[in-house]
């Protein structure tokens, strides 16, 4: 596991095979993004500032803090920052397995446009799976990992509890963590009194999602369906 803040500038949080993830702060004017590959997906969130999603030559909106965009593969985009300039967390999905003739679910047609807020579902596909957990006070995940899939966790309210195989660590709100594929986990609620908000992405979303721990300690899968959208 990787431990990062969101206030970091023009770090870079990831870069496998699978996934590729930075936080990026841009000036005025200056455009993030640009033609879509074929084989790659991106979500980006606006951490500060605003930000302008531009697809076959027609501009949204201006995306302000704590709202994003999801960009399916193979379209061609950029985003211009806006006037005061804006900080951006970008994650692409790699996904170099997929098989379009073997694709668990539909692929993700338009830019969907979303706010990082409780009860958020993005559109779940081959690439992603992404939304926003509310934790109770003192409520901890199941020890499980994701075999061949990274996962991003972006706790933006109350207090993280985080046990991987070499570490356990309490994290404030603002921390983001990387967890590699095959690495087993264990999010919790580290407070008994504040709920727990955090945005997460895993990358590809494949099968099964999660494996987790017989009473043995051995890892089982529970379930070779795919997860659709919450």
């Amino acid at each position: 596991m990787r431990i990062f803040s969101i206030d970091q500038d023009n770090i870079v949080l990831c870069d496998t095979p699978l996934t590729y993830a930075d936080v990026r702060r841009y000036g005025a004017g200056q455009t993030v993004g640009g033609r879509g590959a074929s084989r790659v997906e991106t979500i980006v969130c606006v951490v500060e500032g605003a930000l302008s999603v531009t697809s076959s030559g027609a501009a949204s909106a201006p995306l302000a803090a704590m709202h994003g965009a999801h960009i399916p593969a193979g379209t061609d985009w950029s985003a211009t920052a806006g006037p005061q300039g804006v900080k951006v967390l970008r994650v692409d999905s790699r996904h170099p397995g997929l098989d379009p003739a073997r694709a668990l679910m539909p692929a993700l047609s338009n830019i969907e446009h979303f706010e990082i807020t409780d009860g958020l579902g993005l559109t779940y596909t081959d690439y992603f799976r992404s939304r926003v957990l509310n934790f109770a006070p003192g409520f901890a995940a199941e020890r499980h990992f994701h075999e061949n899939a990274d996962e991003i966790f972006w706790f933006y309210q109350g207090t993280a509890h985080v046990v991987t195989p070499d570490q356990d660590v309490f994290l404030p709100a603002g921390s983001l963590i990387v967890n590699p594929a095959g690495e087993w986990h264990i999010i919790g609620n580290g407070s008994d009194r504040e709920a727990l908000l955090m945005f997460l992405t895993v990358t590809p979303n494949i099968v099964p999602s999660h494996t987790f721990f017989d009473a043995e300690g051995r890892p089982v899968a529970r379930s070779m369906a795919p997860l659709t959208r919450p």
